[in-house]
């Protein structure tokens, strides 16, 4: 199931840390600028914590890298910026660690002086696919269209479309040199990032394609608080059986029950014991040969419930390691969390088994093959690049199963791991921007290797602008091909 549908606090998100231009009286925090001082203070705390701490320093390049990468950006810091420019800058240096859970957040100040403002948006909604730019909806109920569905766009307010995506895409983060994730969340959120980077005018100037001629328009802005979600993947139907707690659902793919379509949203915190126990049941009592498992936009989640599943479907015991040089945040004065992240080590070393190497510690799980319940028939999964973190892990400790066929495209995730397990945010003294760091690297043991890429299909699939637009799942209809299932 492909879905181009951005729940409304994910718009705002995306708007407030990447807007350009606000409407509204009070402009006081977003204008305010901080001195070369205050600036160098922020990021040389940043510079010590990610050196201390992120798992990723020395993994995709090497530290000695990081340290010029730092003292380069710390160097530049000359003249006084507004929180939006200080964010903008230190997001773009951030993005060299390769790690999708590291993310700069603004100040909480920031957000509540955003959130009832209206900003500029574009009456016509954009959609990226592939590398092209098509118009899909006018929001503008009372303004004729002169632009009608479908029109292919070459250039936004004199900008060149390349340019918008390449742009825009700095500043989405993902694990390792994957770009899949990149056009994942850029297709989700475009009719923002780009009004973001590129400022929100008010009148618009559209370059279009009309069969091979070129043609240009102007329009009005309209004033919008967020951008709403625009839904393009099929509906559910009513034969899911639906967890809404475990964010699970499934059903039948015929009425023999030959195969099962099953559904995992995220890997929830709670509730999915005893979903998975119903769920494995009912397959072993009809006997069911086929599980088509759908992990596409799961972002990922508990780590625990990932292994929960995996002993549902793999054969053989496997391992994975949590690393962390930490037995305690450091500069815990600007971070809260410390007591969870000595728990979580504490529960690591009880659940598996440590070990320390020059100063780190190694905390290895082993994944058991239930008996109980098993499922030992074939498995699809379904991935794209919105499959990320715990969705990686299962997909990456399934893939190689002779009885495991992958549908779709590359993952978000990295295929060898990524940075996660507890996350805890650093607030800058000066600017209260908070920037997310990972504590934990999570090693996929079965791929030690490091990659920079994510967990490549058996079957590549790309879609169209008319396969989203009439709301077609190839990676079901490419299983049900495979399957010969009507």
């Amino acid at each position: 199931m492909r879905f181009l549908k951005a729940k409304s606090g994910f718009i705002f998100l995306v708007a407030a840390l990447l807007f350009q231009r606000c409407i509204g009286p009070h402009a006081s925090l977003l204008s305010k600028k901080y001195s070369p001082a205050q600036l160098r203070e922020d990021a040389q705390l940043l510079n010590d914590v990610i050196l201390e701490m992120h798992p990723a320093s020395g993994l995709y390049h090497p530290r000695d890298y990081y340290k010029q990468l730092f003292a380069n950006f710390i160097f530049s810091l000359n003249d006084s910026l507004t929180e939006k420019q200080f964010r903008t800058r230190t997001k773009l240096v951030l993005d060299e660690l390769h790690c999708g859970h590291t993310e700069v957040l603004y100040s909480k100040s920031f957000y509540r002086e955003v959130k009832p403002m209206k900003f500029n948006y574009s009456p016509y909604i954009f959609l990226p696919v592939n590398t092209k730019l098509f118009v899909i909806a006018n929001l503008n109920k009372k303004q004729d269209s002169t632009i009608r569905k479908g029109v292919e766009v070459t250039r936004i307010n004199g900008i060149a479309l390349d340019s918008i995506f390449k742009y825009s895409k700095r500043f989405i983060s993902t694990d390792g040199y994957n770009q899949t994730g990149k056009d994942h969340f850029l297709q989700l959120g475009f009719n923002t990032y780009f009004l973001g980077q590129f400022g929100r005018p008010d009148t618009f100037e559209l370059e279009y394609k009309e069969g091979k001629v070129l043609k240009q328009t102007n329009y009005a802005a309209i004033k919008l608080k967020d951008m709403p979600p625009i839904p393009l993947g099929p509906k559910d139907d009513s034969l899911f059986t639906k967890y809404r707690r475990a964010k699970i659902k499934y059903r039948f793919l015929d009425s023999a029950s030959t195969g099962m379509l099953m559904k995992v949203e995220k890997f929830a915190h709670s509730g999915s014991s005893r979903v998975y126990r119903k769920i494995f049941k009912k397959l072993n009592k009809t006997n069911t040969e086929n599980l088509v498992l759908d992990l596409r936009n799961n972002g990922g989640g508990s780590l625990a419930n990932a292994y929960r599943l995996l002993t549902y479907l793999m054969d053989t015991v496997a391992t994975q390691t949590l690393r962390t040089p930490l037995k305690n945040y450091p500069y815990r004065r600007y971070t809260h969390g410390n007591g969870a992240f000595k728990f979580t080590r504490f529960a690591f070393k009880l659940l598996g088994e440590k070990k320390t190497v020059r100063d780190t510690d190694y905390f290895a799980y082993k994944m058991r093959p239930r008996t109980k319940n098993h499922f030992g028939g074939n498995i699809f999964i379904l991935i794209n690049g919105g499959s990320f973190s715990a969705s990686c892990l299962v997909a990456a400790y399934l893939d190689g199963n002779p009885r495991v066929t992958l549908i779709g495209e590359e993952t978000g995730g990295a295929r060898e791991g990524c940075n996660a397990g507890v996350t805890p945010y650093y607030k800058l003294p000066n600017t209260r921007i908070r920037v997310r760091v990972p504590a934990f690297r999570v090693i996929n043991d079965v791929s030690p290797k490091i990659t920079g890429r994510g967990i490549f299909p058996d079957y590549a699939l790309t879609y169209s602008y008319k396969d989203l637009v009439l709301k077609r799942d190839l990676e079901l209809l490419k299983v049900k091909e495979l399957l010969k299932l009507k």
